[in-house]
């Protein structure tokens, strides 16, 4: 059986079909469709995705459910507060509940999940006459705690209050690129889909998406059956630089960068070590499984610890840094906004925002963007005091900090775990394919193979620099022939 990578599931969604076998791929959200899947599948995260409608979220959980057996999910659709409870047998027999469209849910059904999201069994009394006829207690419906997947559309104002505090602590969410760039990336596929045959845009197999189904099918399986056996982390102590400690929402949040690690780990059942101690069966991961975390998940999780509102991203953007003059304020070439100014900056950037005061609110509340008042109107700018964060690791330092970690705190498989995690770490980047080795002395990630300017199949480095098939035929710029088309095709599956 092959040996499957993230980087194959990526691919995966990049040539998703829908359930009447029509390609679909999910082009443009390779961090979201990682996380959510990962995460949710093999580490039993409660996953929400707040999008506005028609960017996606809907095929990306059709692609996620394709993985699984039929029997293993159960989808709650739109339905009343009592339905629910006639679903009560399939749900509780299901492995995975799915609610595509979260914010059409009744109040009742969004506090059993709320129930759930708590760890806890959703219960209700039912009057039976009976019963009651025969001096016997109301009968009681169990709904049994489940993990959720669920998809909110966030441009009504339910979709975008109708997650608490309490709920949004006990949920991992990101949401999907409403951008310009990512609608003419769409559209492009779908132009080209129709005038080409299926086969010349998908560079993945039926077989191979049978074997990674299978794969992922197994580490699930392996999961519930081996949950006495408790992962540890023995990096995360040295991940600290990349957490933005002064919020702390960090506190909370931290667990769903440390859960998406343990889900990579999952994905590679026999890389994790196994020890027993006391009694208590004990995996532990590696520096790859962590480097590989922070390459899926970083970005997107500082930006939920700094509070970042939906699409919050994407408003910065509009706004070229703030700098500071010698008196400590903005100087005066700072670029400021008025409301209807963002609005026409966010139209003419392809961001569909009918309402953007929840999201200016909330930039100013976490101290992204700041106001002025000229009298008239209300004028917004990009604080000078903060950038958009990122972390640096010092992969070097970390692996040897690790090795000084485990001898002290696992003696008794410190020899094995650093010959075989601590030496030169081999990774595939799950977003390019590209063969990474990671190791002490090394400042830098550095790459495997380095090859000639680019390879002669290609007609410019431009074409030669996409990561996969799809992306090719979405971007190359040079004229090529049928055969040169069939020769790149086979580069990339053996790439």
């Amino acid at each position: 059986m092959k040996k499957y990578e993230l980087h194959d599931l990526l691919r995966y969604f990049h040539n998703a079909k829908k359930s009447d076998g029509t390609l679909f791929p999910i082009l443009g959200e390779d961090a979201l469709s990682l996380t959510c899947s990962i995460s949710y599948l093999l580490e039993d995260t409660n996953f929400c995705i707040k999008a506005y409608s028609g960017t996606g979220k809907t095929v990306l959980m059709e692609a996620i459910i394709n993985l699984l057996p039929p029997d293993w999910v159960h989808v709650i659709e739109h339905m009343s507060d009592t339905a629910i409870w006639y679903d009560q047998e399939k749900i509780n027999e299901a492995r995975f509940i799915i609610i595509p469209e979260a914010q059409k849910l009744p109040d009742g059904i969004m506090e059993v999940v709320k129930t759930w999201a708590d760890g806890r069994t959703a219960t209700r009394k039912v009057t039976d006459m009976t019963r009651q006829k025969d001096g016997l207690a109301p009968r009681t419906q169990k709904l049994h705690s489940k993990y959720v997947l669920m998809a909110v559309a966030v441009e009504n104002e339910k979709g975008t209050g109708m997650f608490d505090a309490e709920l949004e602590r006990r949920c991992m969410i990101m949401h999907t690129n409403p951008t310009v760039k990512q609608t003419e990336r769409v559209i492009k596929h779908k132009l080209l889909h129709s005038a080409v045959p299926a086969s010349k845009i998908s560079d993945m197999s039926d077989e191979e998406i049978k074997g990674l189904r299978k794969h992922l099918i197994l580490a699930i399986r392996e999961r519930d059956e081996d949950d006495a056996t408790v992962i540890k982390n023995p990096c995360a102590p040295f991940l600290f630089n990349a957490i933005p400690s002064a919020f702390p929402i960090s506190r909370s949040k931290v667990q769903y960068l440390l859960r998406l690690v343990n889900a990579i780990g999952r994905f590679y059942p026999e890389e994790i070590m196994r020890v027993e101690r006391d009694g208590v069966k004990y995996g532990l991961l590696t520096p790859k499984h962590n480097w590989m975390g922070l390459r899926v998940y970083l970005n997107h999780f500082v930006e939920e610890c700094l509070h970042m509102p939906s699409h919050g991203t994407d408003i910065l953007k509009l706004f070229p840094d703030t700098r500071l003059d010698k008196f400590g304020f903005a100087d005066s070439e700072t670029v400021k906004m008025s409301e209807v100014e963002l609005k026409k900056a966010a139209k003419a950037a392809g961001l569909p925002f009918t309402k953007l005061k929840p999201v200016i609110s909330g930039l100013i509340m976490t101290g992204f963007l700041e106001m002025d008042d000229d009298g008239k109107r209300q004028l917004f700018f990009k604080s000078p005091l903060l950038t958009e964060p990122a972390a640096k690791i010092n992969w070097s330092d970390l692996i040897e900090e690790t090795e000084k970690f485990i001898r002290k705190e696992w003696p008794e498989v410190a020899s094995e775990y650093i010959r075989r995690s601590c030496g030169s770490v081999q990774i595939i980047d799950p977003f390019s394919g590209d063969h990474l080795v990671v190791g002490k002395g090394t400042k830098e990630i550095k790459t495997k193979e380095v090859k000639g300017d680019y390879p002669t199949i290609f007609k410019s480095k431009h074409d030669a620099s996409h990561a996969d098939y799809a992306s090719f035929l979405l971007g190359a710029q040079g004229i090529y022939e049928e055969k040169e088309y069939e020769t790149i095709r086979e580069y990339y599956k053996t790439s």
